[in-house]
This record gives C-alpha cells, structure tokens and sequence, in this order.
C-alpha cells in the first residue's frame, strides 16, 4: 500500500475472539505530557515488545479503521502493479518485464488470517512485562518492608505462625529478585506462591481468632483496687501489648498475601481473581467485626478501665501518672496500627491500578524509540 497516502486514525483497539479490548492506541496531544511520571522510562526490552506488537497490526487495518471485509491480501507485490495515471493508487494487472504489455493480472484474497495475527497471548506477554516494570521497584521495595518487619516481631511471634510467614517471605524475595532481573518465573513457582498464601491465609484466620480473644480479655478485665494503681497499669499494658503483637503478626501476614496478590496478577496478565481476593483482605479490616472496629472499641474500654481506677489508698496524682502510662501505650500501638494498616491498603491500591497500565509511546518512522508511563 501508498502508506504516504493514508489517513492518520486516532485509534486502535485490539480484540480477543469474543471482542473484549486487549490494548487501546490512541493519538496523544500535548496534554499528555503533563502526566508524564519522571523516573518511569520504558525499558529497551519493553520497547521492542511494543515494535514487535505494532509491526504485526497491519497497516491496512489503519486505513480503513478494522473494517475486515475491504483487508485483502495481493499474489504480487504493490511495486509491481501497474500506477494508475492519476496517481490514486495501483491497478490489478502486472507488466510483462522490460514491456508496457500487460503480463498478469493480479489476484486478491480477502485477508481473514489478519485477525489472528496479532494473539491474546501475545498482548498479555506483553502486559506482563510492562505491568512488571511499573511495579518492580514497589515490589521491592516492599519486600524489604515486609522483611523488616517479620525481623521486628519475630521474638513474639509462636514458632510455627513464624516459619509459614517467613518462609512465605522468602519466598516472595526469590520472585522479586526474578522480576526484578528481568528472569522469567516458572509456572510452578507460581504454583507454590499460590499454595503458601493459602497456608499463610490460615495462619491469618488463627491470628484474626485470637485476637478476638485478646480484645475479650480486655472488655473484662477488673480495675477496681484497694492499694494502688500499678499492678492494674502493668496488667492492662500487658494486655495492650499483646494485642498489638497480634495486629502486627495479622496485618504482616495480610501484606505478604496481598504482595503475593500483586506478583500472581502480573504474571498471570491481569487477572482479577487476584483483585477480588485483595478488595476481601480490605473489607475485612475494615468489617463490622474486623480488626479497626476492635481495636476501636478496645480503645474506648481502655478509657473506660483507666476512668474507673480510683484505688482508696493512692494519691490521684500517682493514679493519674499510671493512666497516662497506659495512654502513651494506646497511642503507641495506634501508630504502629495506621503504618501497617496504610501499608496493606496502599499495596491493594497498587493492583487496582495495575489493572490499565497507561503510556506514552514516542514513534519515529513507524517505531517505537522510547516511552513514559503516565501518572
């Protein structure tokens, strides 16, 4: 084909078999620029995976904006057909070599091979990789979090929760280093990922139960006392503390699941089995009987304990000093809450929009040269 001769089309949308949009192109104009993220260039690798994709649209498929019945495919090539005169384009008939005598008429075939030509799954491959690069240093980034933190309360955590959760963290730093080196992950280390978040999935329901029976334990603890004020502030720290070490051991094991959530939807191009599974994780924190609406609750108790501790034989200065303790304990424990709490969700946030990755792809003479993600 002429291509000096096509019209510029402001859009491409590739399709699956059943019509869903796998990929969108679309003109830019200068408001793009602006959403531009400036530390996220589009690495050589993914840049040729884009060359690779657009040199397989055909460019007939442009000009007449996919409609499928005018796509034909020519026995001759477009140099050999002789021009019309006034220049609009080439006619179905072929000279005779070093002759103006018509030698062969060409043939047309109606081009039906097109459509399969650029596949699903090389779409997805694709998707894969760019969703990988996006996210990489995220992924790792929290990775490094979740390991920290694993290190912070292991002292606390019982043995076999301890061993699930980190090997689960182990495991998850393996996958990074794969993706983060570019190494293709195999589909059953996939497999094991998936297998051990549900083990880690268990462990989280245990913690979730005994956390409740923290909380109960709090709700009915006696702050009533004769000599002094406190054995009863040691005893409620006490049982303060133990509720936080549970929250943190319940919202650790909720960000590695949550990781591992983002890791299976990259390599598994998107799909939303992953999504759903995290939007549950969220919806649980935040329950009617989830762990901020428990600890909310215990919080108010507290206040309650500490207003009741009026023991006869203790000045109220060195009561109040004991109340303030544990007040410092309660503000401790909910800043410890919001960072792991703010961890989880910004992670799920994450695979939200991972979801419908957005570009900005600079072409020269049909070829992708470089490109940006776009905020």
């Amino acid at each position: 084909m002429n291509d000096i001769r096509l019209q510029v089309v402001p859009s491409i949308e590739l399709q699956d078999e059943h019509g869903r949009a796998l990929v969108e192109f679309h003109q830019a104009d200068e408001t793009h620029s602006s959403l531009v993220s400036q530390t996220s260039e589009l690495d050589a690798s993914s840049v040729s995976q884009f060359n690779h994709l657009l040199g397989l649209v055909p460019c007939s498929a442009a000009s007449v904006s996919g409609n499928s019945s005018q796509l034909m495919t020519c026995t001759f090539e477009y140099s050999k057909l002789v021009q019309a005169k006034d220049g609009s384009g080439a006619i179905g008939a072929v000279y005779k070599e070093g002759s103006e005598k018509f030698g062969a008429q060409a043939r047309f075939h109606e081009a039906k091979d097109l459509k399969s030509v650029v596949t699903t799954g090389l779409v997805l491959n694709i998707a894969s990789q760019v969703l990988a690069q996006k996210h990489l240093a995220d992924i790792n980034e929290r990775l490094k979090s979740i390991e920290q933190q694993v290190k912070s309360i292991q002292e606390h955590l019982e043995r076999s929760r301890f061993a699930k959760i980190e090997v689960f963290q182990e495991h998850l730093q393996r996958l990074g280093a794969l993706i983060s080196q570019g190494e293709p992950v195999l589909a059953d280390s996939l497999q094991v990922l998936a297998q051990r978040a549900q083990e880690v999935r268990a462990e989280v329901n245990h913690i979730r139960r005994d956390l409740e029976d923290a909380h109960t334990k709090v709700r009915a603890f006696d702050s009533s006392s004769w000599f002094g004020s406190d054995n009863l502030r040691e005893a409620l720290q006490g049982k303060i503390w133990r509720i936080n070490h549970l929250q943190r051991e319940y919202l650790l094991g909720m960000q590695c699941l949550v990781m591992a959530n983002l890791i299976l939807f990259i390599k598994h191009g998107g799909n939303k089995e992953f999504l759903i599974a995290g939007d549950t994780y969220l919806a649980e924190l935040s329950s009617e009987d989830g762990l901020m609406n428990q600890w909310n609750a215990t919080k108010r108790r507290v206040s309650w304990h500490l207003s009741k501790m009026k023991p006869v034989f203790e000045l109220a200065k060195s009561t109040q000093a004991n109340a303030v303790l544990v007040e410092a304990k309660l503000s401790k424990v909910q800043q410890q809450l919001d960072e792991d709490v703010k961890q989880v969700r910004e992670l799920q946030q994450r695979l939200v929009l991972a979801q419908n990755p957005r570009l900005l792809l600079v072409l020269e003479g049909g070829r992708v040269k470089r490109g940006q993600f776009l905020q």
